[in-house]
């Protein structure tokens, strides 16, 4: 357990979140709002919501190439 914790604001883009997770070297952050738990990230959310944008990117980017 982790005495100085390490919490993200719903605020937070995934790409906060995941700098957070991996400076910290944490798996789980929690999201807190006016010092009261409303949510928590797992290292595991945060690649398959970066993965889901990417392969939206990628898609836009092949409709766009293709004409």
């Amino acid at each position: 357990m982790s005495r100085n914790l390490v919490v993200a604001h719903p605020d937070y883009s995934v790409e906060q979140a995941m700098q957070l997770m991996t400076n910290n070297r944490i798996r789980h952050l929690p999201v807190v709002v006016d010092g009261r738990l409303v949510g928590i990230i797992s290292i595991g959310d945060a690649v398959k919501a970066q993965l889901e944008r990417l392969a939206m990117e990628n898609r836009f980017m092949k409709d766009y190439i293709q004409g």
